[in-house]
C-alpha cells in the first residue's frame, strides 16, 4: 500500500475558545484514521473481538505546526514508523495537512496488541502480520528487535 490518506472538513466541535482547532481534536482525526487503515486490511472491531486482541497506546505525542480553523479542508495520512517483527509493538505517524499543502501537525503513536483475556502483549497472527508489512511507511522506517526472554 503506497499511501492511505483521507480528508476532512473542521467541524464546529472541533473548535476551542481561540477559535482554531482545539489539541485534542488532531488525535481524534489521527485515532479515526488508524481505526479506518485497520479495517482496510481486515482487522475490524468484530474480528479483533474474536481473536481477543486489541490496541493499547503507551505515547501519543503532537508537534504542532500551524492553526487550523473552522470549515477548513484538512488531509490525515498514517504511516508505520517502526514495528517488532511479530507485529507486537508498532509506532504510528500522522501528518495533518492544510487544503494549502503546509503541514499543520505531526502526530506520532506507539502502541502494541494485547491479548485482552490474558492481558499480555502478543504478535499478530500471521494473516495480519502480512497485512502491516504492507501498510505505508515513514522513509525512516524500521524494524525494533525483539526482546530476548531471560
Amino acid at each position: 500500500m503506497q499511501e492511505f490518506k483521507t480528508t476532512f472538513e473542521v467541524r464546529w466541535a472541533d473548535i476551542d475558545a481561540n477559535r482554531h482547532m482545539r489539541h485534542s481534536a488532531y488525535y481524534d482525526y489521527a485515532a479515526h484514521l488508524r481505526v479506518q487503515i485497520l479495517e482496510a486490511i481486515g482487522m475490524d472491531v468484530d474480528t479483533l473481538s474474536k481473536l481477543h486482541i486489541g490496541p493499547i497506546l503507551f505515547r501519543e505525542e503532537a508537534v504542532f505546526k500551524r492553526e487550523l480553523g473552522m470549515s477548513e479542508k484538512i488531509s490525515v495520512n498514517v504511516m508505520l514508523k517502526r514495528s517488532r517483527h511479530d507485529g507486537s509493538r508498532w509506532t504510528f505517524v500522522h501528518e495533518i495537512t492544510r487544503e494549502d499543502g503546509n503541514l499543520a501537525a505531526t502526530i506520532s503513536v506507539d502502541g502494541a496488541w494485547i491479548d485482552i483475556q490474558k492481558r499480555k502483549i502478543v504478535g499478530l497472527p500471521e494473516e495480519f502480520l502480512a497485512a502491516l508489512k504492507d501498510l505505508p511507511k515513514t522513509g525512516d522506517f524500521a524494524y525494533e528487535e525483539d526482546e530476548k526472554k531471560p
